[in-house]
């Protein structure tokens, strides 16, 4: 009869036996010892007629080290849903019945015909494939099959299983975690969300959907009208797109020219139950005195305005708007501040032969302006490239920002702009951002 050794010593010595084929092909099992000195396909004859084995034939072994044994399946990738069935093969070149190692993520799953885990997910079926039932996607990973034929050769392919899950958004964050900023401020919000596939990222202000996608928001020059929810939403297709909401809030500052008498301050409050609103100057609540200070409330009481007649000097300053229910109360600072009122921008085409640019804004400012500071960029970019302004004098409080932005500084292609004046009560405001072709 034939002895061959069906599993590696070395390697697998906890579940080696001798598989015995008689001449009736009738299969018998023995243990291999520890101390036994066998190697696997090592092939021990034995002659059925010698019981007693004269020749002492079992100790004429021949090896057969696999040499020319390779896996003919190739490295391959897996796209699967939760709830399929994915197969891995693990072909090889030898009919002999070889002792494979199936591993995920260096992880041991099969060591020959033995689960060495509970996870009833995998099976092993014919051929050496590794069947894998896609429960999560924890299941995705690296799935290797190795042959052990000696200990220095052990060809091995490796397959890779990537799982199809819905979208997480696993953080959702304004940059230095300011959710309260000023006007002028520049406000970066990033989104950051798994899922396979890799999910696309699109921005929502309310109920109305920006232009912008991808993992970072930035508003810049941000105003009080761009305070408010600002949503993001990861979608891949597959099951429910995920989302999350962050609250901007903007620290409002009024500001007028010295042509306007009035003021309204406007302070927006949500809350449930319904907020207490008391308005304060100096750490003191401002109470109504009729015609110069007054109250009003719109939209269900959620809109707070304080108005203010007849402005004059000490009414410019630092207002607060607390607002409180039975579940706490919250501050917004607002400031009454009297600088130059920047307008609307104006662009000219000096002539068809020139490429040179100039620019114009309007000022309002009962106070003399002392500088003027003009910015532009190209569009896309994040970096503001400033020119000097000289100061004209101004006609009935109003002056002109102008400046030339020759064809020397500019390529062809779309730009941007923005102006400011100083007074002597501070720097106004970035006027809104104008876009001309360059």
């Amino acid at each position: 009869m034939k002895v061959r050794v069906v599993a590696d010593k070395y390697h697998l010595f906890k579940y080696m036996c001798i598989v015995i084929k008689t001449k009736d092909e009738e299969d018998i099992y023995g243990d291999l010892d520890e101390n036994d000195d066998i190697q696997k396909d090592q092939v021990v004859y034995y002659d059925d007629d010698n019981e007693e084995d004269p020749d002492n034939s079992l100790a004429d072994i021949t090896e057969n080290n696999g040499a020319n044994v390779k896996i003919i399946s190739a490295p391959n990738t897996f796209d699967a849903n939760i709830g399929e069935v994915v197969r891995l093969p693990c072909l090889t070149t030898s009919t002999d019945d070889l002792v494979r190692v199936w591993s995920k993520d260096s992880g041991l799953i099969y060591q020959g015909n033995i689960n060495t885990r509970d996870d009833d997910n995998y099976k092993l079926i014919e051929n050496g494939t590794l069947e894998v039932t896609i429960k999560s996607q924890d299941d995705t990973g690296n799935y290797a099959c190795k042959v052990a034929l000696t200990e220095t050769n052990q060809p091995e392919v490796v397959h890779h299983v990537l799982v199809r899950y819905s979208p997480n958004i696993t953080a959702l964050f304004v940059k230095d975690g300011k959710k309260v900023v000023n006007s002028g401020d520049t406000v970066t919000l990033t989104c950051q969300a798994n899922g396979y596939p890799q999910p696309k990222i699109s921005w929502y202000k309310g109920n109305e959907k920006l232009v912008t996608e991808g993992e970072s928001l930035t508003v810049e020059n941000i105003k009080p009208k761009n305070a408010g929810s600002y949503r993001c939403l990861a979608d891949n297709n597959i099951g429910r797109p995920a989302h999350n909401y962050l609250e901007i809030f903007v620290n409002r500052k009024r500001q007028i020219s010295d042509h306007e008498e009035d003021a309204e301050l406007v302070c927006d409050v949500k809350a449930y139950p319904n907020a207490n609103v008391v308005w304060q100057r100096n750490d003191e609540n401002i109470i109504s005195d009729e015609p110069k200070i007054t109250f009003k409330r719109e939209r269900n009481n959620e809109r707070n305005i304080l108005i203010i007649k007849n402005l004059t000097d000490s009414d410019f300053g630092q207002y607060s708007c607390m607002a409180s229910n039975t579940y706490g109360k919250q501050t917004r600072n607002i400031k009454l501040v009297k600088l130059p009122l920047v307008g609307k921008f104006v662009k000219e085409q000096s002539t068809e032969s020139s490429k040179d640019v100039h620019l114009q804004w309007k000022v309002e400012s009962r106070n003399p302006i002392t500088k003027h500071e003009i910015q532009y960029r190209r569009k896309g970019e994040t970096k503001w490239e400033s020119q000097p302004v000289n100061v004209t004098g101004g006609e009935k409080d109003s002056y002109l920002i102008k400046s030339t932005l020759e064809d020397l500084k500019l390529g062809s292609g779309i730009w941007e702009t923005r102006a400011r004046s100083l007074n002597s009560h501070g720097w106004s405001d970035f006027s809104d951002i104008a876009v001309f072709q360059g």
